[in-house]
């Protein structure tokens, strides 16, 4: 059962996943608000067991709610051990030492990738030569 300050399952409209988030409001048993536990937005509840939309008024579509083993199973190659000095590009599965598994989900510029672990989103130098 949810309760404020515990932990639910939810819809992320901005990570675009299903992730673990903190209730911060509930009206009877029912979250009403939640903080991402990934990227820190605070919205609305979105339940993990709903069915997601085909469309929005204004013909924006809205995706299926997809769950980081799902993003990370979708990734190409085998898990590379993460290590400052290799280089990685969008969708290199990489193993961390402390992190643990994730996949680079952006470049942010030649010696900066944003990999995605299932604990947050994180910035990592790479190719430092």
């Amino acid at each position: 059962m949810a309760k404020v300050g515990g932990e639910v399952d939810a819809f992320c409209s901005r990570c675009q996943l299903l992730l673990t988030h903190t209730v911060i409001a509930m009206v009877g048993a029912v979250p009403v608000k939640v903080q991402c536990n990934t990227c820190r937005t605070e919205h609305r509840f979105r339940s993990a067991t709903k069915p997601a939309r085909a469309a929005v008024p204004g013909g924006v579509g809205r995706s299926a709610a997809v769950s980081f083993d799902q993003m990370l199973a979708s990734q190409a190659g085998p898990p590379r051990r993460y290590v400052p000095t290799e280089s990685f590009a969008a969708g290199d599965v990489v193993d961390h030492p402390s992190l643990g598994r994730g996949f680079v989900s952006a470049q942010k510029d030649p010696s900066k990738v944003e990999v995605t672990f299932r604990t947050g989103v994180k910035v990592l130098v790479h190719g430092k030569r």
